[in-house]
Parts: structure tokens; C-alpha cells; sequence
């Protein structure tokens, strides 16, 4: 398993508000489906094709296994050899600062499966968590640059 947790300069809400805008885009290039960010719901599935690591393809079952906006979203990628669960947890610190903690897990369909993700895991899991960091921190930038808290030079009086 891995888990990552960082803080972060943003809203709970606005942090939120992207995870949703992501899954519906993935919903939208999967399943040509266009879904507001109301329509989701715990439950939701849906399947895209993937390609593996090694370049073969396949049907991925997606299933969005929590969601309670601003805190939760779980997700789980359900393939042939087993299952990724994804989840954020999102705790508001103040106004415009968060806590997320981002965990991904994978069960596979056989002991060998699971114990081939756990040493393989083990070697690629500091990397893994380091990738994760920064995309969470690259989410807040593009959310803090879409709506930036200080007013523009521009919109200052003289």
C-alpha cells in the first residue's frame, strides 16, 4: 500500500471540486458520456480500455466506491488480474488550507499476483510516493493560479 500526505494552500472545496472535474473527463474520454460533477455518485461505473506496462490491452471496471465532497473520494480499477483502490481523504486545516492523504492499494486474483505487487512495490513504493506528492502539489498550483486569493496588480487603485 501506499499512502501519501501532504498539505496543501487550498480549499477543501476547490481540492474537491478537481478530483471531481478529473473523474468526470475520464467518464467523458472512456465512455463519450458527458456527466456534470453532480451526477456522480457512489456506486457510478463505468469501463475504459488500458493498456498495460508490457503493451497489452484490456477492459478496466471503474467503480467510484466513496464519495462525500469535501472529504472522500474512493475509486476502485477492477481488471483482469485484480484490483486497484484508490481514496482521498481530505481534512480542512483553515480557510484555505488542507490536509489530503492519497492511498492506492492493489489485491490481486491470486496469492502470486499479490505477492509479486508487494515486492515490486517495495522497490518502486519511494518513488511512487515522491510522483504522488507532486502531483498533489501540482493540483494546488493549478488551483491557485486559476483563482489566486491576493488581488492582481491591475485591480489596484492608485
Amino acid at each position: 500500500m501506499i499512502t501519501v500526505k501532504e498539505t496543501l494552500e487550498v480549499s477543501a472545496e476547490a481540492f474537491f471540486e478537481q478530483i471531481l472535474t478529473s473523474a468526470a473527463y475520464d467518464i467523458q474520454s472512456a465512455t463519450g458520456k458527458e456527466l456534470t460533477k453532480q451526477q456522480l455518485h457512489k456506486g457510478y461505473q463505468y469501463i475504459k480500455k488500458m493498456k498495460s506496462k508490457t503493451g497489452s490491452k484490456g477492459d478496466v471496471n471503474v467503480e467510484i466506491t466513496a464519495l462525500d465532497a469535501p472529504r472522500l473520494y474512493a475509486a476502485e480499477f477492477t481488471c483482469a488480474t485484480g484490483k486497484n483502490m484508490i481514496s482521498y481523504s481530505i481534512e480542512s486545516l483553515e480557510k484555505e488550507k488542507i490536509t489530503v492523504t492519497y492511498t492506492e492499494d492493489f489485491s490481486g486474483k491470486s496469492t502470486s499476483q499479490n505477492l509479486n505487487y508487494k515486492v515490486i512495490g517495495a522497490l518502486y513504493k519511494r518513488g511512487a510516493r515522491k510522483k504522488m506528492a507532486r502531483m498533489l502539489h501540482n493540483i494546488e498550483s493549478y488551483l491557485r493560479q486559476a483563482s489566486p486569493t491576493e488581488p492582481q496588480l491591475a485591480d489596484k487603485e492608485e
